[in-house]
C-alpha cells in the first residue's frame, strides 16, 4: 500500500460515531429474508437450483421473484454503510486486517468444510451415482472440483472482500480535506431526487450495456452482475456519508413503497427479459426491463431504509445476540437447508408442509450449531469470522 494512502487514512481517525441500531436490525432482517428465500428455492419455477422439488409452487415463485430484486442488493448496501462507519475509526491497515479475518478465513474454512454437503447433495440430485463411495472418496472428488471455484453461497464473502479492497482509495479520507472522494460526492447531493436518479441510471446502464453472458455481466449469483453489486456497495457508503441524504430518504418512504408496488407489477410483464437476459440482450424490451428493474430495486431499498430508520433505531439484548450471529448464520444456512431439504422434497406431502418442515427444522439446527458450538469456542469463532472472546481473569 502506498505511503500517501496510509498517511491519509491515519490522519482521518476520529472517535466512533453514535451507532445507528436500525442498520443492525436491517442486517438481521436481511438474514431472515435470505433464509426464507432459500427455503423457497426448492419449489419455484425459475432456473434449476442445487436441489429441486418434483413440482413447483406459485407462492414460492412469487416470493422468490419479488425478493430477487432487492435481497442481495440489500446485503451489499448495508455492507457499504458498515464500511463508512468502520473507516471513521480505523486505519487502512486495520480495516484490511479486519476484513481478512472476518471474510477470508470463513471463506477458506467454508470452502473446505461447510459447502461440501451442498456439493454432494447437488451432485446426487442431478444424477451422479455416489452410493458406493465412502466419505473420504466423496471428499476427494470434491477437492478435485476446487480449481473451478464453485463458491455456492459463499460468493458473497468473495465479492465483499474484493469490493472492500478495491474501493479503499475512494473511501479513505484525505488529510487535506478530511473527507474521502465518495464523502465529497455525497455532500453535493442535497436534493434526494438527484441522487436517486444517479443510483437508478447507473444501475440500469450497467445492466443494459454489460453482456449477460460475459464475465462481468453474468447474473448467476443472486440475479445481479458483479458491477451492479459494486454499485450497491458504494451506494451504501454514499447514502450514509451525508446525514441529510438519509433524512431526505425517510420522507420518501411511502412514495418508495408505492413505486415498488407499481414496478414489481410491471416486472410481471417483463419476466422473460429478466429471467433470460442473454436471449433478449439489445432489444427494446430488454432495455425497458433493465430500467424498470433498477427502479423496482431502488424503490424497495429506499423503502426498507426509510422504514428501518423510522421504527427500528433502538437497541436491546436480542439485537446484540442476533447481530453477532448474522455471519455464522449466513455461512451455515444454505448447507443446513440443502442437507435437510434433499430428503424432505422426496416425501409425499404438499409443498406448504414441506416448506414448513424444511424451514423450521433447518432454523433450529442452525441455531443449535451456532449457540452450542460456534459462539462458545474461540477456535470456531475465529473460523466463522467472529471476534474472539476474552478470557476472564481469575479473581
Amino acid at each position: 500500500m502506498n505511503g500517501g494512502l496510509s498517511q491519509g487514512s491515519e490522519s482521518s481517525i476520529t472517535a466512533k460515531p453514535a451507532r445507528l441500531y436500525y442498520i443492525d436490525w436491517l442486517r438481521v432482517l436481511a438474514m431472515v429474508g435470505i433464509f426464507l428465500f432459500h427455503n423457497a428455492r426448492f419449489f419455484d419455477v425459475f432456473s434449476d437450483w442445487h436441489v429441486k422439488n418434483a413440482s413447483t409452487s406459485l407462492g414460492a415463485s412469487v416470493l422468490v421473484g419479488f425478493m430477487d430484486g432487492w435481497i442481495m442488493p440489500l446485503f451489499f448496501l448495508i455492507a457499504g454503510a458498515g464500511t463508512y462507519y468502520s473507516l471513521k475509526s480505523r486505519r487502512a491497515r486495520q480495516f484490511i486486517q479486519e476484513r481478512s479475518l472476518r471474510l477470508l478465513i470463513p471463506l477458506i474454512f467454508g470452502m473446505f468444510v461447510i459447502v461440501v454437503p451442498q456439493a454432494y447433495f447437488e451432485a446426487v440430485s442431478h444424477g451422479e451415482q455416489l452410493a458406493g463411495y465412502n466419505f473420504f472418496q466423496i471428499y476427494g472428488l470434491y477437492l478435485q472440483t476446487l480449481p473451478e471455484l464453485h463458491w455456492f453461497h459463499l460468493w458473497f464473502l468473495v465479492y465483499l472482500f474484493i469490493f472492500s479492497i478495491i474501493t479503499l482509495p475512494i473511501f479513505l479520507s484525505r488529510s487535506s480535506t478530511g473527507r474521502s472522494v465518495i464523502s465529497r460526492l455525497a455532500m453535493a447531493f442535497n436534493k434526494p431526487w438527484a441522487l436517486i436518479l444517479l443510483l437508478v441510471l447507473s444501475l440500469a446502464i450497467v445492466h443494459i450495456f454489460l453482456y449477460p453472458a460475459g464475465y462481468f455481466g453474468h447474473r448467476y449469483l443472486g440475479g445481479w452482475n458483479m458491477v451492479a453489486y459494486l454499485l450497491f456497495y458504494i451506494s451504501g457508503y454514499l447514502i450514509f456519508a451525508n446525514p441529510r441524504i438519509m433524512e431526505a430518504m425517510k420522507k420518501l418512504t411511502w412514495a418508495a413503497i408505492a413505486g415498488g408496488i407499481v414496478f414489481s407489477g410491471a416486472l410481471v410483464f417483463l419476466t422473460d427479459q429478466i429471467a433470460d437476459p442473454t436471449v433478449h440482450f439489445g432489444t427494446t424490451t430488454f432495455v425497458i426491463a433493465q430500467i424498470v428493474q433498477a427502479l423496482n430495486s431502488w424503490c424497495w431499498l429506499l423503502a426498507i431504509l426509510g422504514l428501518g430508520s423510522r421504527f427500528l433505531n433502538r437497541n436491546n439484548r436480542f439485537l446484540s445476540y442476533a447481530n453477532e450471529a448474522v455471519l455464522p448464520f449466513y455461512i451455515l444456512h444454505q448447507t443446513i437447508i440443502l442437507s435437510i431439504g434433499f430428503f424432505v422434497v422426496q416425501w409425499s406431502m404438499g409443498i406448504p408442509l414441506k416448506y414448513l418442515i424444511i424451514s423450521t427444522s433447518s432454523f433450529a439446527a442452525i441455531m443449535a450449531i451456532y449457540d452450542l458450538l460456534v459462539r462458545r469456542f474461540n477456535v470456531l469463532r475465529f473460523l466463522f469470522g467472529m471476534r474472539l472472546k476474552e478470557k476472564q481473569k481469575a479473581s
